[in-house]
């Protein structure tokens, strides 16, 4: 039992079980779980020290003693080779008790869960492996299998399996050493390898390759690829055909992998070297090729090549048809891998002064900014965004003041008030009349009822003073602009600054030499008089305060008696009231004058004072001619002066004042 125990005890430290450590000198991985078996490894998760996630192939001494030589020239050939279709290598270390390579995060290939254009993408990489090992390395893999591929998290096929591998030509080659003793090998080595002294050449992967492609298609070969399969299981070595010989076949017109997929792969790998027309025309089809690209490898292997694409100027001019692209692929991606992959490439992209890319981002702003959080966008994008409000570029500065609308959300209240809608206000005055008329529309709709966030003071203070100067602007676009952003900011306006305020600086545009700009005054001109009306029906009736006669006097003579005033003030207050309220009721349509308690009536517009009462107490001078509007005013303490137009109709009722049915606005003027 205690050998059994101390045996388990040196497995798990091997394998990073305790400890979270795997204890290996120079080997800065920790070595996780098992995930898979391939002969002869274990393949576990891990995890590098900076944190990134990788595989880790485990070769256990102990259990494999006849492997140890084909572990070690593993560990030996995954050192030395670096090809974007080989399995790369991140480390590696061997002790006493097993060998460790890490290397980027695989799972072995499963032929059940399988992609038709991942499985031919797969095969070219493959192949392209193979010329790369067999005509640049002058070695021979000679165990290439299903066993001996793997792929990455993009679904992309990598070359491993690199324990039998041997230079061309040698004389004792590790692949007949060792064939003998893996299992399955003897089943599907190509016939040379049976044969003592013939040396291995290109054509023995090219046999290795055909098996490969049997395992791929068990059933059924695509149309094409049977004939090319046929050509690498030739059993004459002379007479087969290599890798590099099937990509060429492979790629002609009509051939295996002469598909849209196939070739946008290949074509972002080598566009470094095509020219600027070939990367236009590319990149204008690819937005709509893309949707119909396996979604993993598109958002894992196509997006980040995009990205780097654009942040580095390989795009050129096409930067729109690029982030095009981009959006399409990206926009089914979680947000914790878009904020992975997607955001810090915007973030970087934004801060470039390439107007170009500028106007591109700005395009796109939209769909480029739905999967950020709002607090990246506010801390790293906005800053560089605003800057775009004072470029010396025209169409810089009208493609901000679009992608305002999709800033906006993303900011929060805080930073649309205090600094947003403050550079679209400034917007309004710009030099360029569309930037104007663009900027009014985007604060209309900011602004609107149900607008994301703009308050009733930014509205009040900082967005009716810019409306208000928009609409003597000589640009009618701007001019209509501006009426079309008043109606819809109506009903959040007060009802009062409405009336003092906006009403009157509309009215002119009533009668505009632009029969548009006439139709959006009327339009806003109706909306707000709807609004006033509607706060006018809430008014009450008058704001005087309302006393009944004996009410009135009592409280006169308590007020003049304390402040020292004499009896005759009294006297002279009741007869004033007890004029006007005389006069009212007795003026008629025709004119005639009449007295009634001390006060002598005059037509309207001529100042009437109560009979007797001549001068004023010392100290009060006489106030200036009222004009002819009608109107009610008390000129002294003494003495009252009542003028009320001919055409008003006005009686009094036991509840207060009543108006009939001919009282008009001049009237409405007068109370």
């Amino acid at each position: 039992m205690s050998g059994l125990s101390s045996y388990l005890m040196s497995t798990l430290s091997r394998v990073g079980g305790l400890g979270g450590s795997s204890g290996i000198p120079d080997f800065p991985f920790v070595v996780g779980e098992k995930v898979a078996t391939v002969w002869p490894w274990t393949i576990h998760a891990g995890t590098s020290t900076d944190g990134k996630h990788v595989s880790i192939f485990v070769f256990d001494k102990p259990r494999g003693t006849q492997y140890v030589g084909a572990a070690q020239n593993a560990l030996r050939r995954m050192r030395t080779l670096r090809h974007p279709g080989v399995l790369r290598y991140m480390g590696g270390a061997e002790t006493s008790d097993a060998i460790y390579i890490a290397t980027e995060r695989i799972v072995p290939l499963d032929l059940n869960d399988r992609n038709e254009e991942l499985v031919r993408w797969g095969l070219f990489r493959i192949a392209e492996a193979l010329r790369f090992v067999n005509e640049d390395c002058k070695l021979v893999h000679a165990n290439v299998c299903k066993d001996a591929v793997f792929v990455t998290d993009a679904g992309e096929w990598r070359l491993g399996g690199l324990e039998l591998m041997d230079a061309v030509g040698a004389e004792r080659p590790v692949y007949r050493e060792m064939g003998s003793v893996i299992p399955g090998y003897a089943g599907r080595m190509a016939p040379e390898i049976k044969v003592q002294g013939v040396q291995g050449t290109a054509a023995l992967d090219g046999w290795g390759l055909a098996e490969l492609i049997s395992e791929c298609y068990t059933t059924e070969m695509p149309l094409g690829l049977g004939a090319l399969h046929a050509q690498l299981r030739n059993n004459n070595p002379k007479l087969r055909m290599t890798a590099h010989g099937f990509v060429e076949a492979a790629q002609r017109s009509g051939g295996i992998l002469d598909t849209a997929f196939v070739r946008a792969c290949r074509f972002l790998e080598s566009v470094a070297v095509k020219d600027s027309h070939e990367r236009a025309e590319f990149f204008a089809g690819l937005g709509a090729a893309a949707a119909e690209f396996p979604r993993m490898f598109a958002q894992r292997k196509m997006l980040p090549e995009l990205l780097t694409l654009v942040e580095f100027g390989g795009a050129d001019n096409g930067h729109s048809a690029v982030l095009a692209s981009v959006v399409q692929i990206a926009r089914d991606m979680d947000e914790t891998e878009y904020s992975t992959v997607v955001a810090p490439a915007v973030v970087r992209l934004f801060a470039s002064t390439d107007r170009a890319l500028r106007f591109a981002l700005l395009e796109h702003a939209t769909a480029l900014l739905h999967g950020m959080h709002d607090d990246v966008v506010v801390a790293s994008v906005y800053p560089a965004f605003a800057t775009g409000f004072g470029d010396a570029a025209p169409a810089i500065r009208e493609a901000t003041v679009k992608a305002a609308l999709s800033m906006a959300p993303r900011v929060g209240s805080k930073t649309l008030n205090s600094d947003l809608i403050k550079h679209l206000v400034r917007a309004v005055a710009d030099a360029e009349p569309g930037i104007r008329t663009n900027s009014l529309i985007c604060i209309g709709k900011l602004c609107a009822k149900n607008g994301p966030g703009v308050t009733d003071t930014s509205l009040r203070y900082i967005v009716c003073p810019a409306l208000l100067h928009a609409l003597r602007d000589v640009f009618p676009p701007v001019r209509a602009a501006a009426l079309a952003v008043s109606g819809a900011c109506a009903m959040r306006w007060d009802a009062v600054d409405v009336a003092r305020r906006v009403v009157p600086a509309i009215s002119p545009l009533l009668v505009d030499g632009e029969r548009p700009v006439r139709v959006a005054a009327v339009k806003a001109i109706n909306v707000m008089v709807a609004h006033i009306e509607g706060h006018a029906r809430e008014m009450p009736e008058t704001v005087a305060k309302k006393m009944d006669k004996v009410g009135a006097q009592a409280e006169a003579v308590a007020d003049l008696a304390a402040n020292g005033w004499g009896g005759w003030a009294v006297s002279s207050l009741s007869s004033t009231i007890s004029g006007a309220i005389s006069l009212a009721s007795s003026v008629s349509h025709s004119g005639a004058r009449s007295e009634s308690a001390g006060v002598r009536s005059e037509p309207a517009g001529v100042r009437s004072e109560p009979s007797g009462i001549r001068s004023e107490p010392s100290g009060l001078s006489e106030p200036p001619q009222v004009s002819q509007r009608p109107s009610t005013t008390i000129n002294s303490p003494t003495a009252v002066s009542t003028s009320i137009s001919s055409n008003a109709a006005v009686s009094q009722s036991a509840g207060g004042w009543e108006f009939n049915d001919d009282w008009g606005e001049d009237a409405a003027d007068a109370w």
